[in-house]
């Protein structure tokens, strides 16, 4: 009936719930998820479920699956609060996934980051983010990005594997990784027709979304530069698809009207940055949106989202004094290799300090050319 004195542990006794003997409890790893992502945080690390040391494609991986979940297609019951929690996390993986915005916001937290992100702003980083203007649809399985189905890898579709282990990527789409490989104009793999089947690629299967290097449907577009329908050249219509057999957009402006045109014949409303203006230094980093662009003057219409000290917010730019975002697609000009001229491409990365877009061409290759080498 009497206590006994508690016996101390030998020296290389394994502590509680340390596994084996002698073996010390497995470090966390940087970037392992340590919560559930909470929404309601003032913090971008918090929102998306992540370590601050997570790497990109942890941050990329935890961005999709709750982008899935939460995008405002999937919760129509309460638009308005999934529209916020839309924006909240796209907002937090905007800023995560850009190593300059991260490391401002590190270092200041939020008052290091200019802006916020609308819901427009929002849905066009989920749709470049996925490749495709309805990744909704394609995907199956919301919680862990499942099986696709759709006619993902159209003619000529390209897919590219990220350096690192990160994985590959088919527009923003993340499979397992290592060296780029081509579909070449297949439209799935053998036993999935029309692309990666669902229930073995089961009739029925959605509409094919365009090739990488052309405009997504509902992409918003301004008319330029007709010569013979002249009466349209400043309307702003919407992409409804592409004729690759023609090499022409179908849009829509409205009111029952729509035009087949050539993609030298519209100018992508997209937002940019404006660099290297020196006699109005002002105006540099200023974040503005495309209006248009003439060929006659080789320069962009861009209305600024702050107005200068003269009161103006909309200026005339040389292709050379914007920079594009990934994602935007743009026609090559001005080469001296005269192949790549008045080709369709696809931005896939921005060099800031070389000043060149690296862009995927629609005859497959890849090439490093400067900002004036591009029309939106």
């Amino acid at each position: 009936g009497g206590t006994h004195p508690r016996r101390r542990p030998p020296a290389d006794a394994p502590s509680r719930g340390s596994g084996q003997a002698g073996v010390s409890p497995r470090p966390r790893r940087a970037g392992q998820m340590p919560s559930a992502p909470d929404l309601k945080s003032d913090d971008y690390y918090k929102v998306l479920g992540v370590d601050r040391g997570a790497s990109d494609s942890e941050i990329a991986k935890a961005y999709k699956k709750l982008a899935l979940k939460y995008h405002p297609d999937k919760n129509p019951e309460n638009k308005e609060i999934a529209e916020d929690n839309f924006k909240t996390l796209t907002e937090a993986y905007e800023v995560l996934h850009d190593p300059d915005k991260r490391k401002k916001y590190d270092q200041c937290g939020k008052s290091g980051i200019s802006g916020g992100t609308t819901y427009q702003q929002a849905d066009e980083i989920f749709k470049t983010f996925f490749g495709t203007n309805d990744p909704v649809s394609m995907f199956f399985d919301d919680e862990d990005g499942g099986p696709f189905r759709g006619g993902i890898g159209g003619p000529g579709a390209r897919v590219f594997i990220n350096g690192g282990g990160g994985g590959a990527r088919m527009g923003g789409m993340n499979f397992g990784g290592g060296m780029p490989f081509d579909l070449g104009g297949m439209g799935g793999f053998p036993g999935f027709p029309g692309g990666f089947g669902g229930k073995g690629g089961s009739k029925g299967s959605q509409r094919r979304p365009p090739p990488q290097w052309a405009m997504p449907p509902g992409t918003t577009v301004v008319v330029r530069d007709l010569s013979k329908a002249q009466e349209h050249n400043g309307k702003v219509g919407n992409i409804q698809g592409f004729d690759q057999s023609k090499g022409r957009y179908e849009v829509d402006l409205g009111g029952g009207n729509s035009l087949s045109l050539r993609p030298t014949n519209l100018t992508q409303q997209c937002d940019v940055k404006v660099v290297g203006i020196e006699s109005q230094p002002e105006l540099n980093g200023q974040v503005g949106q495309v209006l248009s662009y003439s060929d006659s003057t080789g320069r962009y219409s861009v209305k600024l989202r702050q107005k200068l000290a003269s009161g103006r917010d909309c200026v005339g730019l040389e292709p050379s004094k914007v920079v594009l975002s990934p994602g935007t697609r743009v026609v090559i000009q001005g080469l001296s290799n005269q192949q790549f001229n008045g080709l369709m491409a696809n931005i896939v990365e921005t060099d800031h300090e070389a000043m060149k877009h690296t862009v995927q061409c629609q005859n497959g290759k890849m090439i490093k050319i400067k900002f004036d080498n591009v029309v939106c």
